[in-house]
């Protein structure tokens, strides 16, 4: 078994991609963002992308891939497979996508956490790949940590509780 030296943390808007077997990418405190984490088990190349909101642009009609999901995910992909990762070995696995305010009297169009779900399982439909493991929704924000030796996906929910997705 590897020994992780390095943790690197993927910020709000950011993507890794990464064969490195002595890292793992974070996520730190996620609310209504997501983490889409993609591992290919036979080249050990892992990837993960902090999503920030299910699309958009910069106001000048160009993306900002990859704080938008639904542009990030293809970039994702795309830089994982430039590093030798096969589409037809990746997985995908997610979590974030927390609803962490609601005003009243509103359609719940403001739940961005809920809508970062739905563009992340949309993009992967359009990728043809699976969403393998989720934790996503509720209330509560999480951190989530990609092993890039083994491609071991942890959450940590605030106050404490872990699961392996």
């Amino acid at each position: 078994m590897t020994i992780c030296k390095e943790m690197i943390v993927v910020g709000m808007g950011e993507m890794r991609v990464m064969k490195n077997q002595t890292v793992v990418l974070s996520c730190i405190g996620l609310g209504s963002c997501i983490a889409i984490c993609a591992y290919d088990p036979a080249s050990k190349v892992g990837g993960m992308l902090h999503g920030v909101l299910p699309s958009g642009n910069n106001g000048d009609g160009t993306k900002a891939a990859p704080k938008f999901v639904d542009s990030g995910v293809p970039l994702l992909l795309t830089e994982m497979r430039r590093q030798g990762a096969l589409k037809s070995s990746m997985y995908i696995k997610i979590a974030g996508g927390a609803h962490m305010f609601s005003v009243p009297g509103t359609d719940g169009s403001l739940n961005i956490g809920e809508r970062n779900v739905a563009a992340t399982h949309a993009a992967m439909e359009r990728e043809g790949i699976a969403v393998a493991a989720a934790d996503v929704g509720g209330n509560c924000g999480r951190t989530v940590q990609l092993f890039v030796d083994s491609g071991k996906v942890v959450v940590r929910m605030a106050g404490g509780a872990i699961t392996e997705l």
